[in-house]
């Protein structure tokens, strides 16, 4: 399937030793490929990033080092980062899910019940507890993100990229910054210091359109979208349930009214799954669904 007109580099093998076969997602920031792994056999996905990207130098060396540790975080929720390199354009190799991302089922209009996104809310909430407790702090929680194995466990993907991709020098074809707009946090909003709270704030945005399919805030343009994020907080209907107190509290726009720690919001979601009747299966939607993300 030709995605975002990524077909140029099928047959390509990076590093003497990953054959592209398909592209299956494209963003602002690069293309996805299915490949082969011919020194180990097996089948990975490798993320291409954009061409631009590999002109800037301070890119390079913080994709490096970003790269470099996210591939030590090892979390059953956390996408596993296999390798990297640099071939005049930089890549990421990692695990291949072929459950599809939250992206294309709510594209697909599916959407999740409140067992059900309570359910992969606690398991998102897991890794980032893990990966704030190593250093990291995502900066891009988003259902583009959050993808699936075959047997609906969630993986959180792209740890450190978000970061190496906020202090570089090139911009989105595009030119804009609507993708991070909508999930982004107030304080991610007005360039104020992040921390893992931010990550939480996303986390909540993020539940409320799994189950209604509407996203907090969603306005015409960025910077209404913008303002309005840094003035209220998140609402929560009532059609969530026991999630209605989880996501205003992580909600709040001052990050010091909100969980303190990604535990402390995991533990409120567990609470919710017992509350909840148990969850049905995902309708998950697969490598068959177009990955080109409208909000890189």
């Amino acid at each position: 399937m030709a995605v975002g007109g990524g077909g140029d580099l099928v047959g390509r093998v990076l590093a003497d030793r990953y054959r592209l076969l398909s592209p299956i997602g494209a963003g602002g920031s690069g293309r996805v490929y299915i490949a082969d792994d011919v020194k180990l056999k097996r089948r990975v996905a490798v993320k291409v990033l954009h061409p631009g990207l590999a002109e800037d130098a301070g890119f390079l060396r913080r994709f490096r080092n970003e790269a470099r540790l996210s591939a030590q975080l090892h979390h059953p929720n956390i996408m596993a980062v296999h390798d990297w390199g640099d071939e005049g354009e930089p890549f990421m190799v990692v695990e291949l899910l072929t459950g599809g991302s939250l992206r294309g089922m709510l594209d697909a209009g599916a959407t999740l019940t409140p067992s059900q996104a309570a359910h992969v809310g606690a398991q998102v909430a897991s890794a980032l507890e893990y990966a704030h407790g190593h250093g990291f702090v995502h900066r891009d929680i988003k259902p583009a993100n959050l993808l699936f194995d075959e047997h609906g466990i969630v993986r959180v993907a792209d740890f450190g990229l978000a970061r190496a991709l906020a202090e570089a020098s090139w911009t989105e074809p595009s030119g804009t910054i609507l993708g991070t707009a909508r999930y982004a946090s107030p304080e991610q909003v007005s360039g104020s210091p992040l921390d893992q709270r931010s990550d939480l704030y996303a986390l909540a945005l993020v539940l409320v359109e799994a189950v209604t399919g509407d996203l907090p805030f969603a306005t015409d343009t960025t910077l209404a979208t913008l303002a309005a994020r840094t003035q209220s907080p998140v609402a929560a209907p009532a059609a969530l349930g026991p999630l209605v107190a989880v996501v205003e509290r992580a909600g709040r726009v001052d990050p010091s009214d909100r969980y303190p720690d990604a535990a402390t919001m995991r533990s409120a979601l567990e609470d919710a799954v017992k509350m909840l009747p148990p969850p049905g299966p995902l309708r998950l939607a697969g490598l068959d669904e177009v990955l080109s993300d409208p909000n890189p």
